[in-house]
């Protein structure tokens, strides 16, 4: 997996620096919110991770290759930071069935996360000015992930 090589490269390039407070966050939507999930469980860089509608987090083995032997929710147990889920629930992917799969999975592990669904939203509705697009969930969507990140990796200017 290359993507998750050159994320966790990026996150220790960052901490790395002389004005850093060596706390990293990562979010992504569509693939990237997959690949935000995948760099959270499988590296230790990271402090909070956000999953917008990440899609093919839950796979069934039929589609598994040998370039994606493992689905990323079997990598569940060993999240490492806070995650953050933004969904919707008229989403086909993840539908809502995926995204419960993945709540169940996370609570068997005991790991922190929160997860919210929203209603009369779909795939990429933060996408500015797409036909998904829905203000209301997308504004709601943004204050969620900056609170979480000032949660977790402290208030900008404040170096805590």
């Amino acid at each position: 997996m290359s993507v998750v090589g050159d994320i966790d490269a990026s996150a220790r390039y960052l901490k790395s620096s002389p004005l850093s407070d060596r706390k990293v966050g990562v979010f992504g939507t569509c693939s990237g919110g997959r690949q935000a999930f995948l760099v959270a469980c499988r590296t230790k860089s990271f402090d909070a991770a956000v999953n917008c509608w990440g899609g093919n987090v839950v796979q069934p083995k039929e589609k598994l290759t040998p370039a994606q032997p493992v689905a990323p929710i079997d990598y569940a147990k060993d999240l490492s930071c806070s995650l953050l889920g933004l969904f919707g629930e008229e989403d086909k992917n993840p539908t809502p069935e995926s995204v419960h799969q993945l709540e169940e999975e996370l609570k068997k592990y005991g790991k922190n996360y929160e997860f919210h669904m929203y209603p009369d939203a779909g795939h990429g509705f933060f996408y500015y000015p797409g036909v998904g697009y829905r203000p209301e969930a997308a504004v709601d969507g943004w204050r969620k992930m900056f609170t979480f990140f000032e949660r977790y990796l402290g208030t900008p200017g404040t170096g805590r």
